[in-house]
Parts: structure tokens; sequence; C-alpha cells
């Protein structure tokens, strides 16, 4: 009976054929340094617009260009504890202490009676707002300047 010889891969090649795959899974990093915590009045605003039994929290504002904001908040439904991961919700207004937004998401449209942009989340500046809340999304509201998060202080 003959046996043949096992045959095992280094390390290294191994590393190289499944890193690729682990660093697509890892996404795009998004760069937060450009949002700021938004208005209190402008939360108030968002929120009186909803349509959903629930609240917005963790509110940021990333200025695309001169006169062009996105916001962006996590809705947290009234049933659903602190701890809750909920959808995140984005507009664009050319005020943030204004009246006037439009709803970006697909969420915002649905839970909020804010008309629709006749665009989309691919829109510049729409991800890096959105992503400006992934970061707190699931958190408590805090009193303090969001607690472990003081780039939007």
């Amino acid at each position: 009976m003959s046996m043949s010889p096992t045959r095992t891969l280094p390390a290294a090649a191994i590393i190289a054929l499944v890193a690729p795959f682990l660093a697509a899974c890892a996404g795009p990093s998004i760069d937060v340094s450009g949002c700021d915590v938004a208005l209190t009045a402008t939360m108030e605003t968002l929120q009186a617009g909803l349509t959903e039994d629930g609240t917005l929290r963790h509110g940021r504002t990333h200025e695309r260009t001169d006169d062009q904001f996105f916001i962006s908040a996590e809705f947290l439904p009234s049933d659903k504890d602190e701890d809750f991961d909920g959808d995140i919700l984005t507009w664009f207004t050319d005020d943030p202490r204004g009246s006037y937004f439009l709803s970006v998401d697909e969420h915002a449209r649905d839970q909020s009676g804010w008309a629709g942009a006749d665009f989309g989340v691919s829109e510049d500046g729409a991800v890096t707002s959105r992503g400006c809340v992934v970061v707190v999304r699931g958190e408590p509201e805090s009193d303090e300047c969001e607690e472990q998060h003081e780039e939007f202080c």
C-alpha cells in the first residue's frame, strides 16, 4: 500500500488567500470628523414630522457644501429598549435651523412626513452623515457630550 505525501500550504499563502475576503467584510471607513451634533431645534422639528411612535436620537449634521446639509439620526421605536439598534433616517436641507427638510432614505420617507428628495443616500455627503450616526447607534442618549465620542462635542 502506497501512501502519498501530505501537502500543506504555508501560513503566508493561506493569509494571502483569505485577507482580501476579510478586508471586504470590514467595509470602508468613514471620516466622521466633518460631522457636528445636530441642533436641538433641528431635532425637535424633525421629531415633530415623525409618523411613527418613537424618538430620534444621536442627531448629526454634515455640511456638504455651503448651505447644503445632511442630517441623520437614529429612530428608536417607543416599544424598544435603549440599547436597540434603530433605523438611521437621513434628511437634506439648506437651513438646519429652518422648517423645510427632504427625506433622503427609505426609512425617513416611511417614518416621517417630510417630502422625498429627488436623490438618495448615494448623493455626495449622505453616506458620511449616516456614518456619523453609525458610530453611536444602539447606545442610550447621554447627558454628557456623547460620552466617549468627543469628536462630536
